[in-house]
């Protein structure tokens, strides 16, 4: 190629045909697919292995013991715990907003399963298994996300970075490190801010745990039973919340919304408009930048 095309200042240099043929099949252009964070939390391994170990005591019992007898329909005792836990899940899961949020609960009723039926069988296994379950319970948590994002951390000394901030748009996430659903939604937010953040479209998070009068202002309730307004994700603009604009939504009588919305990327997505939010505040920049160029060409 001449000097003047643009194939002379590039570091590719195109292939012939076969050879571009060969680099798609070849297995060392095959890009690698990445395995999920949860498949190697210790917590999903430690729970995992330990629900796990039901299995060998189960083909250990006596064929006659209580748990393998038969109803008049012939349903064995065994099969009747574990059937209401395949149909709790299912129902469970259409719910949950992702896998990493569904774990919890797969091992909260598979635990319960384990007990039940170990109780029935003799008690000194299910008041071993109870042992194990309680310290489980308070030793092992699920990992928090931690990969790298674009959201602020905010509190009741930064917060009104957010409400003094008229020429941005913010989307806040108000958590709690003890609500089950904050912790596995941790990678949805991240991934949320890494894909629409900009200089006019922000997101940030405040531990309202910590920061309990951020909760008080917001109407977000911290009850520790039946709690399902967290996380709470509210949008503002110009400083201010913007009216029903907020996940879960809630009703006229301040409670959770029956049909509320799954807090999945898609639906956070479309619900808070961001593909188009993302847009504006893109040319809004770029507006900005031509208005230096221009001052300082002056």
């Amino acid at each position: 190629p001449t000097s003047h095309s643009p194939a002379a200042h590039s570091h590719i240099h195109p292939l012939p045909p076969s050879a571009g043929a060969a680099a798609v099949h070849s297995p060392f252009t095959t890009p690698i697919m990445k395995i999920p964070a949860w498949t190697y939390d210790p917590y999903v391994v430690i729970n995992l292995a330990v629900v796990s170990s039901y299995v060998p005591l189960r083909f250990n019992l006596d064929p006659d013991c209580q748990l393998f007898k038969q109803d008049p329909f012939g349903i064995t005792r065994e099969l009747q715990v574990w059937g209401l836990l395949v149909v709790s899940l299912y129902l469970k899961f259409k719910r949950s907003s992702s896998v990493a949020e569904f774990f919890p609960i797969l091992f909260m009723y598979a635990k319960f399963a384990i007990l039940v039926c170990t109780f029935i069988v003799d008690h000194m296994y299910a008041a071993w298994y109870a042992v194990i379950f309680f310290v489980l319970f308070f030793v092992l948590q699920q990992s928090e996300d931690r990969s790298a994002n674009k959201v602020c951390a905010l509190n009741t000394g930064n917060f009104g970075t957010v409400e003094d901030d008229t020429e941005s748009t913010w989307i806040v996430e108000f958590y709690t490190t003890w609500a089950r659903n904050c912790v596995p939604f941790t990678a949805t937010f991240n991934a949320l801010s890494n894909k629409y953040s900009n200089k006019y479209l922000k997101f940030g998070k405040v531990d309202i745990g910590r920061f309990k009068s951020l909760a008080t202002k917001f109407k977000i309730s911290l009850d520790v039973m039946g709690n399902h307004e967290l996380p709470t994700i509210i949008l503002f603009e110009k400083g201010k919340e913007v009216p029903n604009q907020r996940l879960p939504a809630l009703t006229k009588d301040g409670k959770v919304n029956e049909n509320y919305v799954l807090l999945t990327f898609d639906n956070l997505t479309k619900y808070f408009q961001l593909e188009r939010r993302f847009e504006e505040a893109q040319r809004k920049a770029i507006k900005d930048e031509k208005s230096k160029g221009k001052q300082k060409a002056k």
